[in-house]
């Protein structure tokens, strides 16, 4: 066996992460990643996720939950998904439940696209520059230009801590109007069967 740490899972533990894999919703790309070494490695890839969760706070149905919302987190290293949250909770001063809002946050970049925003939020706020608190939310959610436009542009000190990403942002911003819905991920619209199974499966977590 490649992987002895399945002996130590629990009865039914290992379906239910191939069964959730089955339910799961997005670009063709993500998901040929996370099959890349087959459906048995998915599943414990998950389990690995899913513990890791657990063990920073969520309970196992909310931890599906921020996988199945944001597939890309299983593609992203342990170890990886374990800086984003200590990141989360020592410097942005967020608890881990936040993360069942905001899943997003798992699936970026964290040195393109989480540290530069903090930087620029946090550069802003010491300086009184925000007329309102800026959360989770507001911080990763925003697209690049978004982002770019409300706290980077404004402000000329925030271009050198956006760094080389302003540059990329303000190619993007020439594009005309309306544009951007070119480049939008394709959506998936699910049939009353998708919806069924995964209302399912999330009930079955408990």
């Amino acid at each position: 066996m490649k992987e002895p740490r399945i002996l130590g899972m629990e009865l039914g533990e290992f379906s239910q992460c191939v069964e959730f894999l089955r339910t799961l919703k997005c670009r063709v790309p993500i998901k040929e990643k996370i099959f890349s070494e087959g459906e048995f490695r998915a599943g414990f890839e998950v389990k690995l996720r899913v513990d890791c969760l657990c063990g920073y706070g969520l309970i196992r149905r909310e931890a599906f939950e921020v996988l199945w919302k944001e597939p890309r987190s299983i593609i992203y290293k342990v170890g990886e998904i374990e800086r984003k949250i200590e990141f989360l909770i020592q410097r942005m001063k967020f608890s881990t439940r936040c993360l069942v809002e905001v899943p997003q946050y798992l699936g970026v970049n964290f040195e393109k696209q989480i540290i530069p925003r903090y930087n620029v939020i946090e550069y802003l706020r010491s300086k009184g520059g925000l007329g309102y608190e800026v959360g989770l939310r507001g911080l990763i959610r925003p697209s690049r230009l978004r982002f770019y436009n409300l706290y980077v542009k404004p402000y000329p000190d925030c271009e050198k801590m956006f760094g080389r990403f302003s540059g990329d942002v303000k190619v993007q911003s020439r594009h005309p109007a309306g544009l951007w819905k070119l480049f939008k991920p394709q959506k998936y619209p699910e049939s009353k069967e998708d919806v069924t199974n995964t209302k399912l499966f999330m009930k079955s977590l408990g």
